[in-house]
């Protein structure tokens, strides 16, 4: 049996058509086994959203080079379709696909090496998902933004969305399959038009579905959270998280990074959400070091913050891509500051996320059990509203949603007990 390994970076929307390849190969007779291990085929699904992806991306093709020198490596993702000569140049590398082509990878594999099972696999085929215990399902592509630090829109610039009952099919398949919580997923994933259908009307259909208990957004702009969106995130099933980018708090350097609203419209759509959802967690992007952001920039942003009490921060220090109008604009921020600033910022989430899992204490939470960590059978998950839960318990409770009492706290993370 073919071996075939597979490894990828960057977002959601990577992991899902990482998986579809998978289980198309697998569908027809291909063996997995773990990018660590000698194989015969290697794809890696690549990121270019900073250049420290860039380098995690060659870093993975060369490393899969190494451990088999004579194997066929297919490289896809965002870098391959914006480096492509870069990629190619890379010795043992075989194949280069563009975004455009991503979903043929499988046909053409077949094709190189034949078929084991003699047949085109079904693309429904049910070949069992390897995703945690929530599954990711991508119903958007594409960007057309161009906010000036990303070049995303450059590698997926085409906005489109699937067809509502292809979405609905496959949530279908994977509440038989047992998973308890799915992950709607897209580039710009509040921008979901399949023609007749807009996200939120998908939210809620997706609810409907028997097998499925929670459903959750993987991200949305801040423009797009709006009367429509905020009454589906009420019903049951859907889960009370939103991770809303903010980049910065500084109106200035909102503006030059291309950002359609300042730093007082954001701080309304979260007052706005929380208000109309009692006790969902907000999660966000916060970029650091962007051109011309001096140290009152800096300072705006940090007092923000402070001032928003997130969930859960993400800060990312400003890289430099090429085609992005950001790489040439002046006043560049040098890499020491950089550091500091995020470090400064790291900070501040680490409190807020002990701030808000302390506000869970003596809450009685819904939490699906993802994992065990170690040898006093302590279980991890996560509630609705994406706050960490460890309790003790079997591993026989992994995947499904159980009843916890938060007693405690230990910096981010809830404790407790079954309920």
């Amino acid at each position: 049996m073919l071996r075939i390994a597979y490894h990828t970076l960057g977002c959601k929307v990577n992991q899902y058509e990482t998986e579809k390849m998978r289980e198309a190969m697998e569908g027809a007779g291909f063996g997995t086994v773990p990018f660590s291990h000698a194989a015969d085929v290697y794809i890696i699904n690549t990121c270019s959203v900073t250049h420290v992806a860039d380098g995690k991306s060659r870093a993975a093709i060369r490393r899969a080079i190494r451990q088999n020198p004579k194997a066929y490596v297919v490289v896809a993702g965002c870098y391959a379709d914006l480096e492509p000569g870069r990629v190619r140049a890379i010795e043992g590398v075989d194949l280069v696909v563009p975004h455009s082509e991503k979903e043929a990878i499988p046909e053409r594999l077949i094709a190189r090496f034949g078929n084991p099972k003699s047949q085109i696999p079904n693309p429904k085929s049910l070949v069992r998902p390897r995703l945690r215990t929530r599954a990711v399902v991508k119903v958007q592509d594409g960007c057309d933004q161009f906010c000036a630090y990303c070049v995303i829109p450059y590698a997926r610039s085409g906005k489109t969305s699937r067809p509502i009952e292809s979405v609905l099919d496959e949530l279908a398949v994977l509440g038989e399959f047992g998973y308890r919580e799915i992950v709607l997923a897209g580039i710009r994933l509040g921008s979901y038009h399949d023609g007749k259908t807009r996200l939120p009307e998908l939210i809620a259909k997706a609810a409907q579905i028997d097998g499925i208990s929670r459903i959750r957004l993987s991200s949305i702009e801040p423009w797009e959270v709006d009367d429509a969106l905020l009454n589906v995130i009420t019903l049951p099933k859907v889960c009370r998280h939103l991770h809303i980018p903010l980049q910065s708090g500084d109106d200035g350097v909102l503006g030059r990074m291309g950002r359609p609203y300042g730093a007082s419209e954001y701080r309304r759509v979260v007052e706005m959400v929380r208000e109309r959802v009692p006790g969902i967690g907000i999660t966000t992007d916060v970029i650091v070091g962007f051109p011309g952001e001096d140290d009152a920039a800096f300072a705006n942003t940090r007092a923000m913050i402070e001032d928003m009490d997130f969930s859960r921060l993400h800060v990312f220090r400003y890289s430099p891509r090429n085609r992005t109008k950001a790489a040439a604009m002046p006043d560049q921020v040098s890499d020491h500051e950089k550091k500091i600033r995020a470090q400064k910022l790291l900070e501040l989430g680490k409190l807020g996320m002990a701030r808000f899992a302390a506000s869970q204490v003596g809450r009685v939470l819904d939490v699906l059990v993802e994992s065990g960590s170690g040898p006093y059978k302590y279980l991890r998950g996560f509630a609705d509203n994406y706050v960490e839960v460890r309790l003790p318990g079997d591993a026989s409770l992994r995947g499904e949603i159980v009843r916890v009492e938060i007693t405690g706290t230990e910096g981010g993370v809830c404790t407790g007990v079954g309920s």
